[in-house]
């Protein structure tokens, strides 16, 4: 279904999705998505699979940076001349 064709609330809850996954919407923005998450289950499941995708990211990427890598980030910015 394309935008043209689907529900207004459906399009506005897709604008916002990025933003609602990371938790960056005003209050009331959050309320309004919250609303029509709860009534819409295509919605519902779109937000489902954001936060599936950001959970699995923030997990892959929870390693921490190799003791080696971090001496040579430090070396190089020692070296650099920023001042």
């Amino acid at each position: 279904m394309s935008a043209e064709t689907r529900p207004e609330p459906c399009v506005h809850a897709e604008r916002c999705m990025q933003a609602y996954v990371d938790r960056a919407l005003s209050v009331e923005e959050v309320r309004t998505v919250e609303a029509h998450l709860a009534g819409c289950p295509t919605c519902a499941r779109c937000y489902s699979l954001e936060a599936e995708v950001r959970t699995a990211v923030r997990e892959a990427c929870a390693e921490p940076c190799p003791e080696s890598l971090r001496r040579e980030l430090r070396r190089i910015c020692d070296d650099c001349d920023c001042e």
